[in-house]
């Protein structure tokens, strides 16, 4: 009995040994906003605001209809324009060595001016949007983190929780 006992104790003592040697794989990384913004998540997107009201946001879309990153640049950009917005700027962006396209625009609201961007990410079967928007002087004042967290990976990374 005493060697059934040993035995036992033995046999419990691997068994907790082995599960506190195994540890699951790190979660993925996930996006982590501007700097100097607070950040909250959402179901499959990202949601963040700094204290001058400055919002932005990293979703997932479904690449529907299926086409590739030059459709959706002239989508997009046509889109924008047709519905008032005026282009202040547009280019290439990478985010983690991703190629994407962004495009600034504005538009007033009331006696104020207000920017709106969006950068785009086609990816096989879906499409990252980074969007940000802001009264022009704060959204100028933050211009640089906005840009640093696309740049750093927020468009590549997973936005689920």
């Amino acid at each position: 009995m005493n060697t059934m006992l040993r035995t036992h104790v033995l046999l419990c003592a691997t068994a907790l040994v082995l599960v506190a040697c195994t540890t699951p794989p790190p979660p993925p990384p996930r996006p982590t906003g501007p700097a100097d913004f607070g950040v909250y998540a959402y179901p499959f997107a990202l949601k963040a605001v700094s204290a001058d009201r400055v919002v932005y946001e990293v979703q997932r879309l479904p690449n529907k209809p299926l086409a590739d990153q030059g459709f959706w640049q002239v989508a997009l950009k046509e889109r924008l324009v047709k519905t008032g917005y005026v282009v202040t700027r547009e280019g290439a962006i990478e985010s983690a060595g991703k190629k994407g396209y962004y495009i600034e625009t504005m538009a007033p609201r009331g006696t104020t001016d207000y920017v709106y961007l969006v950068a785009l990410f086609v990816q096989d079967q879906q499409i990252t949007l980074v969007e940000s928007a802001g009264a022009l002087a704060a959204f100028e004042a933050r211009r640089d983190a906005i840009f640093a967290a696309i740049k750093s990976g927020d468009a590549t990374v997973a936005v689920a929780p």
